[in-house]
């Protein structure tokens, strides 16, 4: 007798319908596809400023060198390479010059007597990624904006007539070059 009186009761209940299901499966197929485009703009925003806050801090870096050697080394790297030479000290060679004729090979280390400028290049540690290694070893292939993309670096003025000293660019997040979204000192 119980049994029946609660089956009468379950009998006025209804489950979902299968249109109900879908709606709310598509209500949260919209909601979560918001959420990650918006991620992802929170993303990119965040490694332009990066890029920015990287590109304002060497070339104050690249300031300071270029008063203490007397100017830059006269070459244009398509890899940053030179800038991490010449404020990391790495490869610098006797003369303290980056781009002179006594340059080493680069090691991961500052040679002797060579003044460190940006301590964040060292490869030992990265923790800012800005440097891509060789695998297995501490020697930089390239300097890195957030992207992955190599640093540019020019010098003098017969390139740039707005900016005399340096160049120093990204091609940003879409790895192209100039274009709209390249961040760049001039």
């Amino acid at each position: 007798m119980k049994i029946l009186r609660n089956l009468q009761k379950t009998k006025g209940l209804r489950g979902f319908t299968l249109v109900e299901l879908l709606v709310v499966v598509t209500i949260l197929v919209v909601l979560s596809s918001l959420v990650i485009g918006v991620a992802g703009f929170v993303q990119r925003k965040a490694a332009v400023t990066k890029a920015k806050t990287q590109l304002a801090l060497m070339m104050t870096k690249l300031d300071e060198y270029a008063q203490d050697a007397g100017g830059f080394p006269e070459e244009f790297d398509d890899k940053g390479l030179i800038v991490y030479t010449m404020l990391f000290g790495d490869g610098i060679g006797p003369d303290g010059v980056a781009g002179s004729a006594d340059d080493t090979q680069r090691d991961g280390k500052p040679d002797e007597g060579a003044r460190v400028y940006l301590p964040e290049f060292d490869p030992n540690i990265n923790k800012q990624q800005m440097l891509s290694l060789q695998p297995g070893s501490k020697v930089p292939l390239k300097l890195v904006d957030p992207w992955g993309n190599s640093w540019r670096f020019r010098s003098g003025d017969r390139h740039n007539p707005k900016n005399p000293d340096f160049d120093l660019w990204s091609m940003g997040p879409d790895a192209r070059e100039h274009t709209e979204d390249d961040i760049r000192n001039w």
